[in-house]
């Protein structure tokens, strides 16, 4: 069922659409509350209250991408909950992150527990992509944008040609655009 189908029994009143979100979104919605949170039980608190709220916002609320919509209901609460948990310390059990294995340098630590959450989860979304590209263009762009190498220096490192290398990071950052749109943060 398309959103728009689902957005028209929300705009009815119909408790069917809760029912049809949770089951086409559900599991995506635990993962991440459980990835943020560390724990089953808080993520399925943090998925029915999401799909609550989602209940009491729409309508007048029309989101474009109820997915998107829904994904980052589930990370405000997140936030919340996490916010709550570390009162005393603030920022407390956020873990420092690098955005690649093969050398990116560490992602500095954002000063609230929102932004170091959203930070986190778009260093995840990027990981991610890395990881589907092939392994020349992961280097040539790490290179240059994890370790601000220039484009001359990438040529020259890799016996290519600096026209090879500006190509291959358009051609990257184009279907990074794309992944990140497809998650919702663009």
């Amino acid at each position: 069922m398309d959103d728009r189908e689902i957005l028209a029994r929300f705009a009815a009143r119909d408790e069917s659409a809760l029912r049809i979100l949770e089951a086409q979104f559900g599991d995506r919605c635990r993962e991440e509350a459980c990835r943020l949170l560390g724990s089953e039980q808080d993520a399925e608190e943090i998925v029915n209250d999401a799909l609550h709220n989602l209940w009491n916002a729409i309508p007048p609320a029309e989101p474009d991408h109820l997915q998107s919509y829904l994904l980052r209901t589930v990370r405000n609460l997140c936030v919340q909950r996490l916010r709550t948990r570390n009162a005393a310390k603030r920022g407390g059990g956020l873990k420092e992150l690098s955005l690649d294995d093969s050398g990116m340098a560490a992602v500095s630590a954002p000063d609230s527990v929102e932004s170091a959450l959203d930070h986190a989860l778009l260093t995840e979304a990027i990981n991610r992509f890395l990881r589907t590209v092939s392994a020349d263009a992961r280097t040539v762009f790490v290179a240059r944008y994890g370790n601000d190498r220039s484009v001359a220096e990438i040529a020259e490192a890799f016996g290519i040609s600096q026209g090879s290398v500006l190509v291959s990071l358009m051609r990257t950052r184009k279907k990074l655009w794309r992944a990140l749109k497809k998650e919702g943060w663009l």
